[in-house]
């Protein structure tokens, strides 16, 4: 029983040995088959990724879980702008509604729950909220535009004071808008308004906050000034990284900085500039009617500033939107993936390695429309809110006719579960 015992066992070392020698070769095969380039200057890898990626584009059909909301009578699923989708452990779905200044919370399976917070300015109050996010305790912050506020709530609801934020020049508190959690601190995008002279700075800034409310760093940051004389609103000047960055789940921050450049910036959980993405990509050339539409959609949003003009570009940014994910890879929306996108997709995306080399192209099969529709990857589902562009415009005082969309019709949200990635699906 001892030399048979003895032989199985060294029978069984030798197949891990042999499959651990396969895993390896295909491990290598894979990376030699990658065609792209790294180099490094100051501590910081630049990876220059080819057009292709290392294996063959797939189309994964998704499976609808449910949706709510659209036209429907029930109050509970009535919504305004919803801007944030996101989960607590428990799978619970918690919808932050911009425009009615609630949250609404449904189960795993879409049923509602409960609502927290609403408009005001008391206790558990807010108004315009931006985003929202869990905190390393387990409570619910929920960001305020101005005067800027981290809103603290139990998930049950119950209102638990504000999160400390740092003060600005004379002790006000910066416009804030956008945020996420990283690790024990938080990422914002903050907003500081300096006005002398007919002349308004606007330094808008992605900054690293402690517990404490200190600022510990600044990622990016940027001065736009805006001459009231002369108030010129520039695409290439005001759309970086504003709505282009997030936080992944290893607490890495990736932001597209450059306008309209295929480029991905990454720093550590430390905030330190560690890696910078680039893909060879034939830039979007836009009709005429897309050129018109984008500047009609600007306007909308800077109907505010008198006799303000606004030039927007004949191209699309190479980069719609990025969406770090829990598997630690990398899925970017690019212009033609969003604008070109098969029929009854959802759009095509580039999905890169935790080391940034460009893998596949993947197209997603569903409902949705990456230009109008907000897109919220949370583990392994995608959350569709419809309509979220229509809505914005419509919040914002802009007709849909003059910006040049269609009438916003009711909001809903689709629950998608991602499967895997296999080819032919």
């Amino acid at each position: 029983m001892f030399r048979t015992s003895s032989a199985r066992q060294r029978s069984l070392t030798t197949t891990v040995l042999v499959l651990a020698l396969l895993l390896g070769a295909t491990a290598l095969a894979s990376a030699a088959a990658w065609k792209g380039q790294m180099t490094q200057q100051d501590g910081v890898t630049t990876v220059s990724n080819p057009k292709n990626g290392v294996e063959a584009p797939v189309t994964v059909k998704l499976d609808e879980l449910w949706r709510i909301g659209g036209d429907t009578d029930n109050d509970d699923e009535f919504f305004g702008v919803i801007s944030r989708v996101t989960t607590d452990p428990d799978g619970n779905v918690y919808l932050l509604d911009s425009q009615l200044s609630e949250v609404k919370v449904f189960s795993p399976d879409g049923e509602y729950l409960r609502t927290i917070g609403r408009e005001g300015e008391g206790p558990g109050e807010f108004r315009r909220p931006q985003d929202m996010f869990f905190l390393p305790d387990g409570n619910l912050g929920v960001l305020q535009l101005a005067p800027g506020r981290i809103i603290m709530f139990t998930p049950e609801g119950d209102p638990v004071g504000d999160y400390p934020l740092p003060k600005g020049e004379g002790g006000a508190t910066p416009v804030l808008v956008g945020g996420q959690r990283m690790g024990k601190n938080l990422v914002l995008v903050l907003n500081e308004n300096k006005l002398e002279e007919g002349k308004l700075d606007i330094t808008r800034s992605l900054a690293v906050i402690d517990p404490n409310g200190k600022e510990l760093q600044r990622l990016v940051s940027e001065t736009r000034t805006l001459d009231f004389a002369n108030a010129v609103f520039d695409e290439k000047t005001w759309s970086t990284f504003d709505r282009r960055w997030a936080v992944g789940p290893d607490g890495r921050v990736f932001a597209v900085t450059q306008f309209p450049d295929y480029e991905v910036v990454v720093w550590s959980p430390e905030g330190k500039k560690e890696r910078v993405i680039t893909r060879a990509f034939e830039r979007r050339a836009r009709t005429q009617e897309q050129i018109d539409r984008v500047k009609s959609i600007f306007e909308a949003f800077t109907r505010q500033v008198p006799n303000a003009q606004v030039k927007v570009s004949g191209e699309d940014q190479d980069i719609n939107t990025i969406y770090p994910r829990a598997d630690g890879t990398l899925w970017v929306m690019n212009s033609r993936g969003a604008r070109d996108k098969p029929d009854g997709s959802l759009g095509t995306f580039d999905v890169f390695d935790p080391e940034g080399r460009f893998q596949r192209q993947v197209t997603l099969m569903g409902q949705g429309d990456p230009i109008q529709d907000g897109y919220f990857f949370v583990g392994d589902r995608l959350y569709v809110v419809t309509g979220f562009l229509d809505a914005a415009v419509a919040a914002q005082g802009g007709g849909s006719e003059e910006a040049g969309l269609d009438e916003a019709e009711p909001m809903a949200v689709i629950c998608y579960q991602i499967g895997p990635l296999k080819a032919g699906m």
